[in-house]
């Protein structure tokens, strides 16, 4: 008889031989069909190995969301049987092509961002998909087509998975470590050129240290897409809290060596978030520790839905990444705001449902917020 594995595994193989033949394979038939072929041959032969035994099934464990290795203290909302949503641009799911659930939700999480649609949107139709930018721009006109209640993101998958290749398998992954491959592969395809990626993302930290002894400061300029923000071991805390600890003043473990005095000095370091501030700014809430506990964190966050302040400018929520279970094995789904409006929805993979009760939103089981920067109305009162 077959397990439950067994036959999503099956389901997920004819969603996407039926796929081949949609949405996707009227825009980009010849190269499609060579991708996704290979595709389904490799999960095939994935799955054969595992069911005779020769490969566990704890690798790719985020396929069986529901099954025992999730801890059974969280749980996702169920999908309810309803009619199907009317087509609407940007309501659209992502199949699952073989544990890609981490994929499927920092996809949506970009997704939802105003500027980058316009972005997609405003871009010639690709015929050709061979590069990272090439495949984002022909997904985000996919999504935003209103054509499609869902699309297989196989290609995408692909050609990061030539800047990454951490993700040339089909095992489980983290979705902001394929966020973060997703932006700096479509930075590194610019050529030069004033990056979309940098205009809406970059965010740009200076790392300062002090000699205790002399005063003489050292201090470093970085660049990043994402302000990642450790957790500690306590049961509750909020994202200000978390921002305040990022950039406070501490005194450095040890001694550091000093270029003016020539010698191991005590010192302190501070971090500062520079102006100006992005349109977009993505926060990861470290709770994977990848030490020899190879712990998660369940800190319990609160972050603002509305009005977060960073230097004093304001930013809104517009999608969270959700992550349940551990290391070992668990699932990514996302709360998104559609095109930034007021109407929040729920993304498991191919399926969607609209929330009404945003209270949901704020769990422990945050694990990327992206947050939006607010229009500033310069109209006199």
């Amino acid at each position: 008889m077959m397990s439950y594995l067994d036959l999503r595994v099956l389901r997920l193989l004819i969603e996407q031989v039926s796929a081949n033949s949609s949405e996707e394979a009227s825009e980009n038939a010849l190269n499609m069909n060579a991708d996704l072929s290979t595709d389904v041959l490799l999960l095939i032969f994935i799955r054969y190995l595992q069911l005779i035994g020769l490969m566990s099934w704890s690798s790719p464990g985020s396929i069986a969301y529901n099954s025992t290795e999730v801890s059974n203290k969280v749980h996702l909302p169920e999908i309810p049987k309803f009619d199907k949503l009317p087509h609407r641009p940007g309501l659209c799911g992502l199949r699952n092509i073989g544990n890609t659930c981490y994929m499927n939700s920092a996809i949506q999480c970009l997704s939802q961002i105003p500027q980058l649609i316009e972005w997609g949107n405003s871009q010639q139709k690709i015929k050709s998909q061979r590069t990272v930018t090439q495949a984002y721009i022909s997904l985000i006109q996919s999504m935003w087509s209103g054509q499609n209640s869902c699309v297989t993101p196989n290609i995408i998958k692909k050609r990061v998975a030539q800047h990454a290749s951490i993700f040339s398998d089909y095992a489980q992954k983290d979705s902001h470590e394929f966020m973060n491959s997703l932006l700096n592969a479509l930075q590194s395809e610019s050529e030069g050129q004033t990056s979309t990626v940098t205009d809406f993302f970059r965010i740009q930290t200076q790392s300062g240290v002090t000699c205790l002894h002399c005063g003489t400061d050292d201090s470093i300029e970085e660049t990043t897409f994402c302000l990642p923000l450790p957790l500690g071991d306590e049961p509750r805390v909020s994202l200000d809290s978390l921002l305040n600890d990022f950039i406070k003043e501490e005194q450095l473990d040890g001694q550091y060596y000093c270029s003016s005095c020539q010698d191991l000095r005590e010192a302190k370091q501070k971090t500062s978030i520079c102006q100006p501030l992005p349109p977009v700014i993505i926060v990861q809430l470290k709770r994977f520790t990848f030490d020899e506990t190879n712990e998660k964190l369940d800190t319990f966050v609160d972050y603002p839905i509305s009005d977060w302040k960073v230097n004093d400018v304001l930013y809104d929520l517009v999608a969270v990444s959700m992550h349940v279970g551990n290391l070992k094995g668990g699932h990514y789904t996302t709360y998104a705001r559609l095109n930034g409006t007021d109407q929040w929805y729920y993304f498991n993979d191919s399926e969607y449902m609209p929330i009404e009760n945003t209270r949901c939103i704020v769990t422990r089981n945050a694990y990327i917020l992206v947050y939006l920067q607010k229009k500033i109305d310069n109209k006199s009162s």
